[in-house]
């Protein structure tokens, strides 16, 4: 369940990455400040990603043990379901 987690975490940071790269071509093109503001969210996600890895969380605090819930890998998976329908929508 743990190993879910992670992979499903990096998954939802590969994600929210591809939807910068995608505002960020589309801010070029339109110079939008909603588009910004898009960009803006999408790096709150991304950090938001990036403190719930546990990769992360053991490389940069004192503890070595992430606390860990089942929780965690529901939410990250809502999450991935999130992104990927977003990623969707954006294209169209």
């Amino acid at each position: 369940m743990y190993s879910g987690h992670t992979l499903l975490t990096l998954a939802n940071i590969v994600l929210i990455l591809v939807l910068l790269y995608i505002f960020y071509q589309s801010y070029k093109e339109v110079k939008s400040r909603f588009t910004l503001g898009l960009m803006v969210f999408a790096v709150v996600l991304l950090v938001n990603a990036v403190v719930q890895c546990p990769i992360f969380y053991t490389l940069f605090t004192v503890e070595k043990q992430c606390p860990f819930t089942p929780y965690y890998t529901v939410a990250s998976g809502f999450q991935f379901i999130a992104l990927l329908i977003l990623i969707y929508l954006v294209r169209e």
